[in-house]
Order: structure tokens, then C-alpha cells, then sequence
């Protein structure tokens, strides 16, 4: 019976996307987005949380300010789900026209690339990090950490969908073949703003303590890896900025211990993000329980 109902939800998931395997991208966009719209009046849950999420994070905001960002935020959601959708159908003649780098990014990415070391790419949950997950593999040999869905007809669609400009997928449970990837030079893609639960350490994150995973600082602190951060954000007709931001590198002589090390460059991480996430509020997908873990759940945790 859950085999079968797995498989219903795939099939009626898959009639909407069905139109993003045609349809002109400008087009996909406003499909997406006539969904979103569609869905908000219902969403009134999710609403909910988007609304107590930028409460704390913008304390600054009054209720109205708050009620439109929440409707901003549905309406990324669209663009979001368009470019997910329509994202393994990227390639070159895509980017030259809908993708932007600011000269600083471009250049960062450039004369790394030409050091052949590996690299900790971060991201978060801000803007459109499928499309991103795309371009990756089709700029550098790109490696993408996903967590597997438990509905395995979504997955198998998911996994083939994101794998289609070249990168690899490596899930959440083959962490050796994340040190041999980035020993081998590879950039190696980590979503670093999920929640994580007792495995995670406690940063400040927009107001807030956030246990967060520190995987992708001790993947660099294993393996002498940069660390970059990446962000996409939507601009205006379909068009996406890119911003690369140099984090650095773990130079374990400067350290006492381990511990030390990763937590202070998971906080830079974060912060980054953070800061990212201010300059457009609209594109972060506040709808996620990312401080649902807090201080005091798990006794011990840092």
C-alpha cells in the first residue's frame, strides 16, 4: 500500500512537470510561478512558518512588512520550482544569456580552477541551488552531496534529473568518497543551512542558535581543501547572479584541536550566508524548520 501511494504522488508530481520538458524557459518561469500562486491560499501552514522564521531573523519588520515578504517568498518559490524543473535542460547557450558573475567571482573561480586543488563549494537554501548543482558541473569537475527521499520512484527521477550536466552524486552516507573526490581535486557541493539535529554544532544564524552540520568544514579540514560560497540569486526576465566568496583554507598549525577549527569556519560559513540571505530576504526558503533543534534538546551538544 505505501509502495503504491509512493507511486501515485510521483505520477501526479510528474503531470506538472511534464510541460517544463518543452516549454520555452521564459514560459516555464510563469508556469511556475501561476503554481505558487495557486498553492498559497492553501499553504496556510507553511505561511505560518515563513512568517515566525523573518519574525525572528528581521525583528526590525511590522507585521505588514512581514505578511509581504512571506508573499515574495511564495512567489520565488515559483521561479524556484521552474528552474528545478527545467534545470537539466541548462547548457552553454543558457548561461551566456541568463547567467551572471560579478568580476571578483569570476576571477576567484578562474585562478582556482588553474591550482587543480580540491574545493569545499557552500551554499544554502537561497535562491535556486538545483540550478546551481547544474552549472557546477558544467564549470568545473563538480561533485553534489544530496540526501536520498524515501519515496524511491521520486528519488530515481531526482537523482537522473540532477545528474544530467555532468554532476556527480555522492549521498549523505559515502563520506569516504567525499575525501577521495576532493583528494583528487574535485569541487565537492555542500548545502550547509539544514537542520542537523544532535549531530550538528550550535551557530548564530539570523537571531538564532541553528545546529548546523559541520561536514563540509571537517571535509576541508581532512583534506587541505578551499572553501568557497556560492550563491545564485534571481535578478529580473529570467536572469541569475552568481557570487563566489573565498571562506579560505584550514591552516591546522594555527589551532589548538580540531574542534576549534571547524567550528570557527562553520561559523564563517554561516555567516555568509547570513549575509547573503539580507540582501535578498524574498529567495531564502523560510518555510524549512531550520531552528527546530534547540539549545537544551540533546544535553551535551555544543
Amino acid at each position: 500500500m505505501k509502495k503504491f501511494g509512493h507511486l501515485l504522488s510521483f505520477l501526479i508530481g510528474y503531470i506538472f512537470y511534464l510541460p517544463f520538458k518543452f516549454l520555452p524557459y521564459r514560459i516555464c518561469l510563469v508556469y511556475g510561478t501561476g503554481i505558487a500562486l495557486m498553492l498559497y491560499p492553501l499553504a496556510r501552514k507553511h505561511r505560518k512558518i515563513a512568517a515566525e522564521n523573518i519574525r525572528y531573523a528581521f525583528p526590525e519588520k511590522n507585521e505588514k512588512e512581514i505578511s509581504e515578504l512571506v508573499f515574495k517568498s511564495f512567489l520565488h518559490l515559483g521561479n524556484l520550482l521552474a528552474g528545478t524543473l527545467y534545470a537539466s535542460r541548462i547548457d552553454k547557450a543558457w548561461m551566456d544569456k541568463y547567467l551572471e558573475y560579478d568580476e571578483e567571482s569570476l576571477r576567484l573561480e578562474n585562478d582556482l580552477k588553474k591550482e587543480n586543488y580540491g574545493v569545499v563549494i557552500c551554499s544554502g537554501h537561497l535562491g535556486n541551488w538545483e540550478i546551481l548543482a547544474q552549472i557546477i558541473g558544467t564549470r568545473v569537475d563538480g561533485v553534489g552531496i544530496y540526501k536520498k527521499i524515501r519515496n524511491r520512484f521520486v528519488d530515481r527521477w531526482l537523482f537522473k534529473h540532477r545528474s544530467n550536466n555532468k554532476t556527480i552524486l555522492v549521498s549523505t552516507e559515502e563520506s569516504t568518497k567525499v575525501i577521495k573526490y576532493l583528494k583528487d581535486g574535485y569541487w565537492v557541493a555542500f548545502g550547509t543551512d539544514q537542520n542537523a539535529g544532535k549531530a550538528g554544532i550550535f551557530v548564530d544564524f539570523l537571531n538564532r542558535k541553528a545546529s548546523t552540520f559541520t561536514g563540509s568544514a571537517l571535509m576541508a579540514y581532512i583534506t587541505g581543501a578551499r572553501m568557497l560560497h556560492y550563491t545564485i540569486v534571481y535578478k529580473e526576465k529570467g536572469i541569475y547572479t552568481m557570487r563566489v566568496k573565498d571562506i579560505g583554507f584550514i591552516d591546522k598549525k594555527i589551532f589548538p584541536d580540531r574542534d576549534s577549527a571547524i567550528r570557527l569556519f562553520t561559523e564563517k560559513s554561516t555567516k555568509i550566508l547570513e549575509e547573503e540571505i539580507k540582501k535578498n530576504p524574498e529567495q531564502y526558503f523560510w518555510v524549512h524548520r531550520r531552528w527546530r533543534t534547540k539549545p537544551g534538546d540533546f544535553p551535551g551538544q555544543t
